[in-house]
């Protein structure tokens, strides 16, 4: 048996490594902050994603007009514009993908 497992003899608590926290009365609670802190940077992911468009938009602009406003104004509008492009892209895609023929599964490319 290996060093960092405990052996279960059917009684008392679980061994950690088998449930990730250990079977105590807090173990629930544990795995809740767990839990609770990958929710939290699952949602941090995309709101740094988004400040990095923006900067990367608002800097672009500027780097092309030299005027302020316009770059925080398209560094703006770029994202939603951006947003409307990308669904109108995947219907595209998803419409050149479909099958020809009723009887033919496999998908096919129509251009």
């Amino acid at each position: 048996m290996h060093p960092h497992v405990r052996a279960n003899t059917g009684a008392g608590r679980v061994p950690a490594d088998r449930t990730g926290v250990s079977a105590s009365s807090s173990g629930g609670a544990a795995r809740r902050r767990v839990l609770s802190g990958r929710l939290r940077l699952l949602m941090l992911k995309p709101l740094t994603y988004s400040l990095m468009h923006f900067a990367v938009a608002v800097c672009v602009a500027f780097a092309l007009t030299g005027n302020w406003r316009i770059a925080l104004g398209i560094g703006l509008v770029e994202p939603m514009v951006q947003t409307v492009a990308y669904i109108l892209h995947e219907k595209a895609w998803s419409i050149g993908l479909r099958p020809k023929s009723r009887g033919d599964a496999s998908p096919q490319v129509n251009f």
